[in-house]
């Protein structure tokens, strides 16, 4: 298998760190859609020239995060599974995950409008909607903070919500301007350094 993508991505290093937890064998290709010949290349496995992309080893590519882990979750015994594939607990899971990768995604926008690779002049920022953005970030990771059992978000055992979870928040939290409201997650931020002590996290953190 071959992973496209950039680790600055957190969509892209909650695959890595998946496959690494699996033990599958793969090959991580970094392409950035922010570099034009890379580009290119990407949209030979995403027409939409975004990452994350796995070409299988038969050939196929899939695109979203969302469906490469549920095509990785297929390739490994239900006892190193990090979703469940059934059952009241994968609902519970995927609706969390669904929250972090919302509260993410508005970080990700955020970045886009004013980070380091901001695409809009600095005077063509729109401050309420960014403001706003921010704001539904920080509500969407607090409410997860209410919901973690300890000492892993679901319980005693390494998951799929700890996977992404960590993957999203050390991303939101390199992002973050200090002028953002401030983030009130300790149970979070202490999981991510307990998660980032493990080898397949540290080996695809993007510091």
């Amino acid at each position: 298998m071959k992973l496209y993508g950039s680790f600055g991505s957190p969509f892209t290093r909650r695959v890595g760190v998946t496959l690494l937890l699996y033990k599958l064998k793969h090959e991580h290709v970094v392409l950035r859609g922010s570099i034009p010949e890379e580009l290119e290349q990407l949209k030979k496995f995403n027409p939409l020239a975004r990452v994350p992309a796995l070409e299988t080893d038969d050939g196929m590519a899939l695109v979203d995060s969302v469906t490469i882990l549920d095509y990785l979750d297929q390739q490994v015994d239900s006892d190193i599974l990090l979703t469940p594939r059934e059952g009241e607990q994968r609902t519970k899971m995927l609706n969390l995950i669904g929250i972090a990768a919302g509260a993410v995604e508005k970080s990700v926008s955020c970045y886009y409008e004013e980070g380091v690779n901001a695409k809009r002049p600095a005077d063509k920022v729109y401050r309420p909607w960014v403001d706003k953005m921010y704001e539904q970030t920080k509500d969407g990771l607090e409410a997860i903070e209410t919901l973690i059992i300890g000492p892993w978000i679901m319980g005693d055992r390494l998951s799929q919500a700890d996977v992404s979870l960590v993957c999203f928040w050390d991303f939101i939290k390199k992002h973050r301007p200090e002028s953002a409201p401030r983030l009130n997650c300790p149970q979070l931020e202490k999981i991510s350094e307990k998660a980032n002590l493990k080898p397949e996290f540290s080996a695809t953190n993007p510091d």
